[in-house]
């Protein structure tokens, strides 16, 4: 599978820093912000995308904090307007009391599993 090429390598490497720094470290969502930093910056690509990009369809998706930035969880639009407010503030203290406890994932609740599915 073909992948395209960065043309500038350290452009990459600052937004990706960048992104790293605000979605506090690597994850494909940080990625995907990285990329935006990198297309806003003048970075282009050589090549074609590959099929199998995933970062288009998550923009697609438009993912985002179901509440506060950092306290909620991060779901697809569709996703966070089918939850009732009651099933967010589930989710939000499942995944807080998961940060808290020192696990960098927190599993999502039977209600966020269905919506995201459904995204």
């Amino acid at each position: 599978m073909a992948t395209a090429k960065k043309t500038n390598p350290k452009l990459w490497e600052k937004s990706k820093a960048r992104a790293k720094a605000k979605m506090g470290g690597h994850s494909a969502r940080a990625m995907q912000l990285a990329t935006k930093y990198y297309k806003e910056a003048g970075g282009g690509y050589s090549g074609s995308k590959s099929s199998g990009n995933s970062l288009s369809k998550w923009s697609k998706q438009d993912w985002d904090y179901s509440g506060k930035e950092g306290k909620s969880r991060y779901l697809p639009k569709s996703a966070r307007k089918s939850l009732s407010s009651g099933q967010k503030s589930a989710g939000s203290r499942a995944k807080n009391k998961a940060t808290s406890s020192g696990k960098k994932r927190a599993p999502y609740t039977a209600a966020e599993k269905r919506a995201v599915k459904r995204a």
